[in-house]
């Protein structure tokens, strides 16, 4: 799909490109089985994205420095279990697990690189669009055609921030 545009108000241009991108990927996606998600609205600098915070790409509560990642919970909006954000420019996503803290995995499905359409809370499952795989949430693969885990990242929660290293 082309790159959503980075302004606050979408021109006409975008929205037709955008639109029909999603179109095609609903089309391609139902002819391989699965299902496309609509592509998000696309956020000012610096601004918010729906279940996001503020960093470079424009995540509210996403602070990258490097290959140092911080997520502020309540800003990031994944304080309930179940909830979670795909940090685009890290390549990653972060899951509240419940009691069992928060997990983050990359977000690139290691069947035929896909991105991970995010988590499904009620399988318990991160699932890929392309091809239909689906990840635990320790990573390890639960439904092929992928047959390697994804790549956990270690985290730490310190005052309300998950923080881990890509």
């Amino acid at each position: 799909m082309p790159p959503l545009p980075s302004s606050s108000s979408v021109d006409r241009r975008a929205f037709v490109g955008t639109t029909a991108a999603y179109f095609i990927a609903s089309a391609l996606a139902a002819a391989c089985g699965g299902e496309a998600t609509a592509p998000q609205a696309p956020a000012a600098p610096g601004g918010t994205t729906p279940g996001g915070g503020t960093s470079p790409g424009g995540q509210a509560g996403v602070t990258i420095s490097g290959n140092a990642v911080a997520v502020n919970v309540a800003q990031a909006n994944i304080g309930t279990a179940g909830q979670f954000v795909i940090l685009q420019a890290a390549d990653a996503i972060v899951i509240n697990v419940g009691t069992a803290g928060f997990v983050a995995l990359s977000k690139t499905c290691t069947h035929s690189g896909c991105g991970l359409s995010g988590f499904n809370n009620g399988t318990g499952f991160l699932e890929c669009n392309c091809h239909g795989s689906r990840f635990r949430t320790n990573g390890q693969v639960a439904v092929g055609p992928a047959n390697a885990p994804l790549r956990s990242y270690p985290v730490t929660v310190d005052g309300g921030v998950v923080r881990f290293t890509v």
